[in-house]
């Protein structure tokens, strides 16, 4: 009787596109975390006593407020205006500015190249920038609702705003503004604020109990 020899087949797998997919991933998790890490600017938030949890939509754009008092702008930002935009920041000023995924949306003075405000009609546009990422950035992306009372349909994601806690409220009050504009109204408007650490040290240990 003959005997049959099965020669173990050795089955050769091609790793290649599983390592170029793993690292495709890796670029991707680090992009994102590069993202989330441009949408936030390092301030102190306002401290808010009650504060509902913050369950960030898709969508959902954030602007940062950036204040400083006169001559207290660090020397790091006072280089970037100079280095990247030619401005030379006045010490003898207070200084306030919009940030949004690192980029200067609006600062005093900017140049507004003849731009006028559609709402305090004849006076510069300082927040043009703001308002053109708003119109052609943003409101495209977002989800549309219809309001029955205007008879048009409104964009229906929110914005958050973060600000210093001391920036003064005129600088807030202006974004508001721009929010309204036509081919913007965007009239979900969040405000982001910090927890009491107080608050947080006693439910840290009410949990340990």
């Amino acid at each position: 009787m003959s005997k049959t020899k099965k020669e173990a087949e050795e089955i050769e797998i091609d790793m290649t596109p599983m390592i170029d997919m793993t690292f495709l991933l890796i670029i991707f998790f680090i992009l994102v975390n590069d993202m989330s890490k441009k949408d936030l600017e390092e301030l102190k938030l306002p401290i808010a006593m009650e504060a509902g949890h913050d369950e960030p939509p898709e969508r959902r754009q954030i602007l940062n407020v950036r204040w400083f008092p006169a001559g207290g702008v660090p020397a790091s930002i006072v280089k970037q205006y100079r280095e990247t935009l030619g401005v030379d920041i006045p010490d003898n000023q207070e200084w306030s500015d919009i940030v949004w995924r690192g980029q200067i949306l609006y600062f005093p003075n900017i140049d507004t190249g003849g731009r006028t405000d559609p709402i305090r009609r004849g006076r510069p546009d300082y927040y043009w920038k703001l308002a053109e990422t708003m119109e052609l950035v943003w409101v495209p992306e977002f989800e549309r609702v219809m309001d029955e009372k205007l008879g048009k349909e409104l964009p229906d994601d929110p914005i958050l705003l973060r600000a210093d806690r001391n920036t003064p409220f005129k600088y807030l009050q202006k974004i508001m503004e721009v929010c309204t504009r036509d081919g913007i109204l965007i009239w979900k408007v969040q405000l982001a604020a910090s927890e009491d650490p107080n608050v947080v040290k006693a439910r840290e240990a009410a949990r340990g109990n």
